[in-house]
């Protein structure tokens, strides 16, 4: 009797330790499939900033994408309207072309890179001379956002006729090329004119004689076109506006300059 109670006794001992060892090796494996399903979301996660800095410079090369392919054209802006009001440097106007925002714009007039041209004559004028009317105006590439915009113009033609056309601003993009009597100008902005060689040609804000030679790539001017759009006046502008180059100064000195020259030769042979 008492070697039946011992051996069930052993019986019993032996089966819960075998149940203990079954439930800890059960809880070995799940914290082993917890470690390492740990371990895997740890690894993504730290993954993805990777994925992250990717995706940020497949955008950065996007919109780098978008500037260039934005850069279509460095021509300048053509807006044409009127003039609302006139200030000390400025010029506020209603454009009503589709070029730019439509409605109010203010111009600014930077006296040594703007050029303010009289419609009719093609002589320079000030701000003072400038009368409410239509007008005609060549913008840079810069405007701001603000209400109204503002925006600081290479050219601005004022005072033109009713019954007229205003010339246009034009700048060679390369030589000219004389064919039966009459020069062909290809522009920067895509067009072509037709020059006799005979044509009106004047300098702006100078007294130096210009011919069309003088009309060189690179170089801007005005130009007065009649019915069948071949060109009946020129004024040749000091380099291109907006852009570095000669001064009306810095001829005007090289003018006075020459007509030194010739007086202090004189002055020596006497």
């Amino acid at each position: 009797m008492k070697l039946r109670k011992l051996v069930s006794i052993l019986g019993l001992t032996a089966a819960l330790s075998l149940a203990a060892a079954c439930g800890q090796n059960e809880g070995s494996t799940e914290q082993n499939q917890e470690s390492t399903e740990t371990e895997e979301n740890g690894g993504a996660l730290e993954a993805a900033p990777e994925d992250t800095e990717g995706t940020e410079e497949a955008a950065g090369d996007a919109a780098a994408g978008q500037q260039e392919d934005g850069a279509v054209s460095e021509a300048p802006v053509k807006i044409s309207g009127v003039i609302k009001e006139v200030g000390e440097d400025t010029i506020t106007v209603d454009n009503q072309s589709e070029n730019a925002p439509s409605g109010e714009i203010i111009l600014t007039i930077d006296p040594e890179n703007t050029v303010l041209a009289d419609g009719q004559t093609g002589l320079p004028v000030t701000l003072a001379d400038v009368a409410e009317g239509s007008f005609e105006a060549y913008l840079g590439p810069a405007m701001t956002m603000s209400l109204p915009p503002h925006s600081t113009p290479y050219v601005v033609v004022v005072n033109l006729p009713e019954d007229g056309a205003a010339p246009q601003y034009a700048v060679a993009e390369e030589e000219l090329v004389l064919e039966d009597g009459y020069y062909t100008l290809k522009a920067t902005d895509g067009r072509t004119y037709t020059i006799p060689e005979d044509v009106e040609i004047a300098p702006f804000r100078t007294r130096n004689i210009v011919t069309l030679q003088d009309l060189t790539a690179g170089r801007a001017c005005l130009i007065w076109l009649d019915e069948n759009e071949t060109a009946v006046k020129l004024i040749l502008l000091e380099g291109t506006p907006g852009m570095p180059g000669e001064t009306a100064q810095e001829e005007t000195a090289q003018e006075e300059t020459m007509q030194e020259v010739p007086a202090q030769e004189e002055t020596a042979q006497e």
